[in-house]
């Protein structure tokens, strides 16, 4: 068995045959599973594919703190303004890989796979605690990467902007967690809900930003949470976007 072999449930809700509900005893049928196996592998699918929401905060942390103090060290209070941009940078990061990357309408098997893990998955089984937050498998080569061209862009600015990227990842995760599993009942928690609730189950071509809607405001996707456009179609397009798209969800 290959390391990175996925099951067949796996495989088949990626093509949208999901596993059946089961029928009780008085042979009603009951609620779809919440969550599925993606990986064979155990170990994989454990301690890979899947993390507990504290997670983030445990991984990134260290990288947040360390960025500001060596901001400082070199920078003084010009850190600050660094930092800032590099939360900003990580919203702007959000916005484009949810709208372009998780919402692609694959053509090709493959290529519905790779969507349908990327983020398929969690508008299948949104209530899925351990798939809340990005797993190592995802957030780690993710993070080698952005942090390979954020030290060749910015050079001797790398720590300030880099800290405060992995400051905004964490805010995105926690977030989005905040927004599946807590029920505010007013402020500002209470509208992030609504937002993020209504790209699940009103349109999920609007609403793409999740720890801020500042780029749905700038590219066009922002939807107050009092309009609806489910009677216009669920995949109605974003303002501006080509008549033919649409989303895998």
């Amino acid at each position: 068995m290959a390391i990175l072999e996925f099951t067949q449930e796996c495989l088949d809700a990626a093509e949208g045959k999901f596993p059946e509900a089961p029928i009780g005893p008085d042979g009603k049928k009951g609620k779809r599973p919440k969550r599925l196996k993606v990986y064979k592998n155990d170990f994989v699918e454990k301690y890979l594919a899947q993390a507990h929401p504290i997670t983030p905060g445990l991984w990134f942390g260290p990288v947040v703190a360390y960025g500001l103090y060596a901001g400082f060290m070199q920078f003084s209070w010009t850190a600050i303004p660094l930092f800032l941009f590099g939360v900003m940078l990580t919203t702007l990061i959000e916005y484009w890989l949810h709208r372009i990357a998780f919402h692609w309408d694959a053509k090709t098997k493959a290529g519905r796979l790779n969507v349908f893990l990327m983020h398929g998955y969690h508008h299948e089984y949104p209530d899925d605690p351990m798939r809340l937050v990005l797993p190592p498998i995802g957030i780690w080569p993710v993070a080698a990467i952005i942090g390979s061209i954020w030290y060749l862009v910015f050079g001797q600015y790398f720590w300030p902007v880099f800290g405060g990227t992995a400051l905004g990842y964490i805010a995105y995760d926690w977030t989005h967690y905040y927004t599946h599993y807590f029920n505010p009942k007013g402020g500002i928690g209470r509208w992030l809900k609504r937002y993020h609730m209504l790209h699940h189950h009103d349109s999920p071509l609007h609403r793409y930003g999740i720890s801020t809607p500042i780029w749905d405001f700038v590219f066009g996707t922002y939807l107050p949470i009092n309009k609806l456009i489910r009677q216009a179609g669920r995949n109605a397009p974003p303002p501006g976007a080509p008549a033919d798209e649409r989303a895998d969800i």
